[in-house]
């Protein structure tokens, strides 16, 4: 073999070797930026479904507690009555919150990470 044949090969191998890196991580950033988003995604319209339920948790607790109080009597006790429930409930779901949202949170992570590579592994 030719010495400079083996130098054109090694050219040829080095500039392939780039091409490829240079193509992986392109992919990479790529798949990266798709995760990035979907996740974004998911954080945002969670929270404005979280926001819009705030919203009418709010108004129907407002107005339970004024029919409750005009049952009682005293508008101000049927409000105290509904705050004091939701408060408890706060209260459930704060120290619940480790053993019911972590999982649904990972869960819901690994959906977005993970179920792309196994549709590409079944192609």
């Amino acid at each position: 073999m030719d010495y400079r044949t083996l130098i054109d090969s090694f050219e040829e191998l080095k500039e392939s070797l780039q091409k490829y890196v240079e193509a992986k991580v392109s992919y990479f950033s790529l798949t990266a930026f798709e995760k990035v988003a979907k996740v974004l995604t998911h954080v945002y319209s969670s929270w404005i479904i979280i926001a819009v339920f705030t919203v009418a948790l709010t108004l129907l607790s407002l107005a339970g507690g004024i029919y409750l109080g005009r049952v009682m009597g005293s508008i101000e006790l049927g409000i105290l009555i509904i705050g004091g429930a939701l408060f408890l409930a706060g209260i459930i779901l704060f120290l619940l919150r480790r053993s019911v949202f972590s999982p649904l949170v990972i869960r819901a992570l690994l959906k977005i990470f993970f179920d792309e590579k196994d549709e590409e592994l079944k192609k």
